[in-house]
């Protein structure tokens, strides 16, 4: 059962980075109609910078899921040279810090988002509310909260496989 839900996870986490690519490709592709604009006709396109921050922050929230599911994360492993065992749990203990500190990150962008929503911050050029794309960040990184409490769970029954 596990074994499909990692599956199934990192199926979902794919789709989701190829989301957050699309969102970066179409951020080139405003930047350099930007750029060209700004050589050609010396008029740049209003609204670019706008939403760059915006692009950036779901691009790579989007990506962080990926991550997770692929252990693609910067990990040091002390003991597993000398103790196999003690290598398994301690990168077990080191998938629920990860998930915790996840879920702290999440939460906080949540809180974010919401005040942003009350206050109904807008972009400067263009007026977009801000608060559906935070909203929208923080809902990828409760995905990858999600995403890691499998990894959790990966990493303890590999405890007691062995």
């Amino acid at each position: 059962m596990l074994t499909k839900l990692e599956t199934a996870a990192s199926a979902a986490t794919g789709a989701l980075a190829v989301l957050g690519l699309a969102a970066l490709m179409a951020l080139a592709a405003m930047t350099l109609g930007d750029g060209l604009m700004r050589w050609i006709a010396n008029q740049p396109i209003e609204g670019v910078r706008d939403l760059s921050g915006l692009a950036i922050a779901v691009a790579i929230a989007c990506c962080i899921p990926m991550v997770m599911i692929e252990r693609g994360n910067i990990t040091i492993r002390l003991a597993a040279g000398v103790n196999a065992a003690l290598g398994r749990v301690l990168d077990a203990v080191s998938a629920v810090v990860v998930v915790l500190v996840l879920a702290t990150i999440a939460w906080q962008i949540w809180i974010f988002a919401a005040k942003m929503g009350r206050a109904h911050e807008t972009t400067f050029v263009l007026q977009i509310p801000t608060a559906p794309f935070w909203f929208g960040v923080g809902a990828i990184l409760w995905c990858a909260v999600l995403v890691q409490a499998i990894v959790v769970l990966r990493d303890v029954a590999r405890i007691f496989s062995r």
